[in-house]
């Protein structure tokens, strides 16, 4: 029985495949299985793929009949796979050498986390750094807005699959809503946590190939986070539903919200939270701090001095941006506020 088992779903891959593959292949551990799921692409995927496990035993390719959508593909290598644990893998991806050895040493040093993911580094259309919370509570914390780990490098325990349901919704055809949800449910039954390290490199693209699909996205996302906040009991209005969902991802538009109001719904969810239990108060209040911050420093306006909103308000006691930070977030607010008005 190998250690790992890393599961690849390919759909339309074929430019960046063997990067991909190879970027595994090269491991520093190499007690893996390797299941490449082809989900019917109408391009060289899947002979890329047959290419590879001609050459190297541990990789296996299955093709789908017909494009069945990358829920599917993944738990139909779920239902395959025979390590003690699993790797996810994007097929426009790279692995860094040691991410499977270094996934696999930490969960057997930290018994009482099932699943793991890290840090990414994008490449392509962009150079950013996605950072993710760390610990457990800050990973429940953020949660409640957002997917709060790098879903492509996601490793967790096997046994987590036969102990719970664990199966990824098929009716959710997109990629981010699939995710968020699955996460969602495997945060109920064990702890996450992060790695404060890059041990994916993530391909980007331009924004305008994703434009198609973002209304979509963010719809599903708002049906999973409105089920978030139900199944952990906190009670919202559906103002304050409009307004969570509004200040949940970039680029934090509050259009017909105000600060004030935004404000009195994060305080109102750490109030609850005191007696629900839902994640530890000071990882909630740091989380929903960040959150009051960012929204401040992408709203400034001429009525509103959300500079000094930010530093007024109860929550700012529990977010100190950087130096840097606070200076941009002062000139942006003096400089836009100024165009406003004139």
């Amino acid at each position: 029985m190998p250690l790992v088992t890393v599961l690849l779903p390919v759909y339309n891959a074929g430019p960046y495949l063997a990067e991909t593959i190879e970027s595994i292949l090269a491991q520093t551990l190499t007690d893996f299985e390797f299941i490449i799921i082809d989900d019917c692409s109408t391009d060289d995927s899947l002979a890329v793929a047959q290419r590879y496990a001609a050459q190297d035993g541990r990789v296996r390719v299955l093709a789908n009949e017909r494009n069945r959508g990358r829920a599917y593909a993944d738990n139909r290598g779920h239902a395959l796979a025979r390590g003690r644990y699993i790797a996810k893998m994007d097929a426009d991806d790279i692995a860094v050498p040691h991410r499977l050895q270094t996934q696999a040493d930490f969960l057997a040093a930290n018994p009482q986390i099932g699943l793991a993911s890290s840090y990414l580094r994008a490449f392509g259309a962009s150079d950013a750094l996605y950072e993710y919370p760390l610990l457990p509570d800050e990973v429940r914390s953020f949660l409640l807005f957002n997917m709060p780990v790098g879903n492509p490098g996601v490793f967790f325990r096997r046994e987590l699959l036969t102990q719970f349901d664990l199966d990824y919704d098929e009716a959710i055809l997109d990629t981010f809503g699939e995710d968020y949800e699955w996460v969602a449910r495997v945060a109920r039954v064990t702890a996450i946590q992060n790695l404060p390290e890059v041990l994916l490199r993530y391909r980007t693209f331009p924004a305008a190939h994703k434009v198609d699909v973002h209304a979509r996205r963010t719809a599903k996302a708002n049906l999973i986070r409105e089920k978030l906040l139900q199944q952990a009991g906190f009670q919202f209005s559906a103002r304050e539903l409009h307004i969570h969902n509004t200040i949940a991802h970039y680029p934090f538009v509050l259009a017909d919200i105000t600060l004030p109001e935004v404000h009195a719904w994060l305080v109102s969810l750490a109030a609850q939270n005191e007696h629900l239990r839902y994640a530890a108060p000071a990882a909630l209040r740091q989380v929903l701090a960040e959150r009051w911050f960012w929204t401040c420093y992408h709203n400034p306006d001429r009525t509103t001095n959300s500079y000094r909103a930010f530093y007024r308000a109860p929550l700012a006691q529990d977010f100190v941006p950087t130096a840097k930070l606070r200076a941009k977030f002062w000139l942006k607010n003096t400089i836009v506020r100024r165009l406003r008005q004139s």
